[in-house]
């Protein structure tokens, strides 16, 4: 789902590269999402997620990846800086 033509997605896929938010409030990149967004049987909601490294392993040997569970609202879809620069310079 994608907040405008040219913006980033809000709500991750499957495979797409995102950075966590822990509860301070900085930034842990180095993580791809494995689900859409689950509701859990508190009705809270999460995506889960790999390390890279995990994700490429297992796509590679054709399993599971071993994922952790994180709230969907403490996790950003990561943009590469040159998808942005030709947004901000339209």
């Amino acid at each position: 789902m994608t907040f405008g033509k040219n913006r980033p997605p809000l709500v991750p896929d499957p495979g797409q590269q995102v950075r966590l938010v822990s509860e301070d409030g900085s930034y842990i990149d180095g993580f791809r999402a494995v689900s859409g967004p689950l509701t859990t049987e508190t009705g809270g909601i999460i995506i889960r997620v790999a390390i890279e490294e995990e994700y490429r392993d297992s796509k590679r040997e054709g399993r599971r990846a071993v994922s952790m569970a994180w709230p969907a609202d403490r996790v950003e879809v990561f943009v590469p800086w040159y998808k942005w620069q030709r947004w901000f310079t339209r």
